[in-house]
């Protein structure tokens, strides 16, 4: 990888370059760090209501 890759932006790129990066990039998480944030953020919600009254 150069190092002029490294700088170019998704909007840089063709069709085809970017098809080939994300199958380069095998990371797919799925949904559930999504799911995991939304109930982490409302355990702090209720937390935050539960004791501030």
């Amino acid at each position: 990888m150069e190092d002029k890759d490294l700088t170019r932006q998704e909007e840089d790129l063709s069709g085809p370059e970017f098809a080939e990066e994300e199958s380069r990039d095998s990371h797919d998480f799925g949904n559930w760090p999504e799911l995991v944030g939304l109930v982490f953020t409302a355990v702090v919600t209720w937390l935050i209501f539960a004791f501030t009254g």
